[in-house]
């Protein structure tokens, strides 16, 4: 056998090992995204409670996506937009405030505000009622901000914010979906896409090619042993 046979019957094996591979590291892929799901959906279908009973203050994670009620007092002079937002393809931000209460303090993700809306700069198209609301919503989770400019940033970030905000927020923030607008803005958030990806189909394809390689080789090698009987 010519060494440069070998080499070449040594990569097409290598080739399909590593393509198998990619096949079941996307389905444990999908495997992972139905299970979040899952926890998402039953968290999600449980009665809405108060915030502060409901938040794990030592694990926030453990009470995410959680639906839960804030009675409490914004302060639109404490306010943050989350910039590259999009909402059915429109490019926007998201309006964070801080909500005071007898509970203590909370960062509420009040909603999206579509790009035309947000640089037209009228913020009393998206200014928060007045006196005390009663705002329902999920639980998030903070995330680490990497950066930022003036009051526009790229997550929510708690530790940032109460820097910021000179106040102490508890360890988890709220998106709402009713009582943090006082207009049509900021819309309120849509249900989040629960799909399972397109973990499934990734792996087929990896699959396929696999056999193809697994197949199509040893027809390809077949092919060129018959050409090179005739040209002897």
């Amino acid at each position: 056998m010519r060494p440069a046979w070998l080499l070449t019957h040594l990569l097409v094996v290598a080739a399909f090992v590593v393509m198998v591979n990619l096949g079941f590291w996307q389905l444990r892929r999908l495997d992972a995204r139905q299970a979040h799901n899952a926890i998402v959906e039953e968290r999600m279908s449980q009665p809405v409670g108060p915030f502060h009973e409901v938040v794990d203050l030592v694990n926030p994670e453990e009470s995410a996506n959680r639906p839960v009620e804030v009675p409490g007092v914004f302060d639109p002079g404490r306010e943050v937009y989350v910039m590259n937002r999009t909402r059915d393809g429109l490019p926007g931000v998201h309006v964070v405030t801080l909500m005071e209460g007898g509970f203590g303090a909370v960062a509420v993700d009040r909603g999206f505000l579509p790009r035309p809306v947000y640089m037209g700069g009228e913020e009393h198209y998206w200014a928060p009622g007045g006196g005390e609301v009663v705002v329902t919503g999920w639980i998030r989770l903070s995330r680490t901000s990497r950066f930022g400019n003036g009051d526009e940033v790229d997550v929510v970030d708690i530790a940032d914010l109460s820097g910021r905000w000179g106040v102490a927020l508890l360890p988890a923030y709220v998106q709402a979906t009713a009582g943090a607008a006082a207009g049509d803005y900021p819309l309120r958030p849509q249900v989040p896409d629960l799909t399972s990806g397109p973990h499934l189909g990734y792996a087929v394809q990896w699959f396929v090619f696999a056999v193809i390689a697994l197949v199509g080789y040893p027809l390809v090698l077949v092919r060129i042993t018959r050409d090179d009987q005739l040209v002897a």
